[in-house]
């Protein structure tokens, strides 16, 4: 049996988001799984709350479409999502909602083929 191949990538450097956001897309036609590690260090303001979308395409300056959605993160912590049938490129987007929210997190991609 061979080895798998892995990659990471940083999707979200460690950082304190008060909006909505992107990353960069990667592409990563060659793996077939992914898992998302998301940690978030740092929760404030009122009823915060942070949406993770994985979104995908079909080419490098294609529309992106929702791939996989997190569950809504609240507080702090920790959230693994296990990725299948990857596209072309991925890239994370955000959504910050409540009143006068911030939350600091950090987003890798573990790649595997």
């Amino acid at each position: 049996m061979g080895d798998r191949r892995t990659k990471t990538i940083t999707l979200h450097a460690s950082g304190a988001e008060g909006g909505n956001g992107n990353s960069t897309p990667f592409g990563v036609s060659r793996f077939t799984e992914a898992l998302l590690l998301i940690d978030v260090t740092a929760v404030s303001g009122a009823s915060p709350t942070l949406d993770l979308d994985v979104e995908a395409g079909g080419a490098d300056d294609a529309l992106g479409w929702v791939h996989t959605s997190t569950p809504q993160i609240t507080g702090t912590g920790k959230v693994l999502v296990k990725l299948e049938n990857l596209g072309p490129w991925l890239r994370l987007a955000w959504t910050i909602g409540g009143g006068t929210p911030s939350f600091t997190f950090e987003a890798k991609l573990v790649l595997k083929n």
